[in-house]
């Protein structure tokens, strides 16, 4: 068994190192990634962006929203999930100016091409406010991954420890 197990971390450093050459991290950007989906602003952020929808910029450029998004944070207190066209209010501090940002999402909606009825969404980023009074970011979902990431590893450390002393008696 110990021997499996010697066996099983030496894969587990050769591919660890394999994955960290190059020059793009794929393990610092697949483990932000993974870190990220639990993550409920980040995924908002995402889900906003795709490239499936239709993207309107009212009173500011794709420039500036995209600096806004970096970094920002959905403001649940007024954000609005149940209406049509949904409401996402995202704020951040932009160049330590404290800002926020209203979204409508309109989702599934119908438009006639070549003849067929089909099915978009569509995504209208609003002015940019600043001067306001910031929310409070969300943790979470951080903790709630960390939680998850216990309950898993304590039982299995706990079986593998068993399995070791049974092996080596």
């Amino acid at each position: 068994m110990g021997r499996r197990l010697l066996f099983f971390g030496f894969g587990a450093l050769i591919s660890i190192s394999f994955l960290s050459l190059g020059p793009e991290n794929r393990l610092k950007s697949t483990f932000y990634e993974y870190v990220n989906y639990y993550n409920p602003e980040k995924r908002v952020v995402s889900q906003l962006l795709q490239k499936e929808h239709d993207i309107i910029y009212t009173n500011n450029d794709s420039s500036e929203i995209a600096n806004f998004l970096e970094g920002s944070w959905v403001n649940h207190e007024l954000t609005n999930k149940e209406s049509y066209p949904q409401i996402f209010v995202l704020d951040n501090l932009v160049k330590e100016i404290p800002s926020r940002l209203k979204v409508r999402f309109y989702n599934k909606e119908e438009r006639k091409s070549e003849g067929e009825r089909k099915r978009y969404s569509k995504a209208v980023f609003q002015e940019i406010e600043t001067g306001i009074t910031l929310s409070k970011r969300s943790y979470k979902s951080y903790y709630s991954l960390i939680g998850i990431f216990f309950l898993i590893m304590i039982p299995v450390s706990l079986l593998v420890r068993k399995l070791i002393k049974k092996s080596s008696s």
